[in-house]
């Protein structure tokens, strides 16, 4: 298949990649320094999936053969991307790879394409990080699922899903909204290593960071219920999984099933890695879209507010917080019982951030 790639970060940078190994047409849609060392050094994957380096046809906008367009920005730079590629992917379908809840809708509108026809959802489920302009790491297994927003377009589903499943394993999926839910909530893992400095393993082990982020998951499926989401299964959280946390047992999901999906090399999570590059992070549409949909039925996310406030706060002063302080900030009540049992953090000099890619 031909395929085209907008965005070649630690997302579209790897499926680029491994599309390539596995035989597909791919062209990357770059620029300045990105597309400079693309063209003279190939598109550079390494990790869990062996070593490879991609020749890639580089070009500034998809060409009029494309067959499929991979979006893989982030979430605040959807309007750019879309509507200065509009003409070239017009008529061409479209798959989302991006975090939160409101990719296929905002692409939609922007591409006018209003009833969503030709829009899919890529949900990623693979860890990765990319480490410089044309070099990416994966860091542990994991697959795709494939949504679509149109709901007569199973089959074209199943067709792209095909494709990617060339690259990692990949399957279709018709509950695409209860599957962007379910990713949101593997999502969660985002905020508390931006917000420290450190990475998913590190917070899934952390006492007091651990519980957090039990509670965040546990207000995400409250919020989630409250707007009568159908959760869908995507590898890493399935629907059992959401019974657990639904249950009361959401700090068993993140000691156990986040703690491990993530592999063994210490992973920086999307919007940490943003924050040490000096980029917009996509917090507001992680956490934030909880606290949105907690307000579309007049209820209160108060964790996920704080973990909006927080996120920016980082960004904005360059200072990590430690855990006892993240804790006290997001709920004295915790603090307060665990801090006896427990150190201050997994560091406790409030480092700056650092120009560092990964851990």
């Amino acid at each position: 298949m031909r395929i085209s790639v907008i965005g070649l970060g630690a997302v579209g940078g790897a499926l680029a990649a491994l599309l390539d190994r596995a035989g597909h047409d791919v062209t990357a849609i770059a620029r300045s320094r990105t597309a400079e060392l693309i063209a003279s050094e190939g598109l550079i994957l390494t990790g869990a999936r062996g070593d490879h380096t991609a020749r890639l046809r580089v070009a500034d906008t998809p060409p009029a053969d494309a067959e499929l367009v991979l979006v893989a920005v982030r979430t605040y730079a959807t309007r750019e991307a879309l509507v200065s590629h509009a003409a070239a992917t017009a008529n061409k379908p479209v798959l989302l790879l991006q975090n939160g809840l409101e990719g296929p809708q905002r692409a939609a509108e922007l591409l006018g394409r209003v009833d969503g026809a030709g829009i899919f959802a890529g949900l990623a489920l693979f860890p990765s990080t990319r480490i410089a302009n044309n070099r990416v790491r994966l860091t542990g297994l994991g697959g795709m699922r494939v949504g679509h927003a149109h709901p007569a377009e199973g089959d074209a589903a199943a067709a792209i899903a095909r494709a990617m499943n060339d690259a990692v394993p990949s399957v279709s999926i018709p509950n695409m909204h209860g599957a962007l839910w379910s990713k949101l909530l593997v999502n969660h893992v985002n905020a508390l290593p931006a917000i420290t400095g450190t990475s998913v393993q590190a917070v899934c082990r952390h006492p007091l960071l651990h519980s957090i982020l039990a509670d965040a998951l546990t207000d995400a499926v409250r919020v989630g219920d409250a707007t009568r989401v159908r959760f869908g299964g995507v590898g890493v959280i399935e629907p059992a999984h959401v019974a657990r946390i639904r249950a009361g047992h959401a700090l068993e999901v993140v000691t156990g099933r986040l703690a491990t999906a993530f592999g063994y090399v210490p992973n920086p999570a999307s919007t940490l890695q943003s924050i040490r590059r000096g980029q917009p992070t996509e917090i507001d549409d992680l956490d934030g879209a909880v606290v949105r949909a907690a307000a579309s039925v007049r209820m209160r996310a108060p964790i996920h507010e704080a973990m909006v406030a927080l996120v920016h706060e980082v960004s904005r002063t360059g200072e990590f917080l430690t855990a006892s302080e993240v804790a006290r900030r997001v709920d004295p009540w915790r603090t307060d019982r665990l801090l006896n049992s427990t150190d201050a953090g997994p560091h406790s000099d409030g480092r700056r951030v650092d120009a560092r890619h990964d851990e």
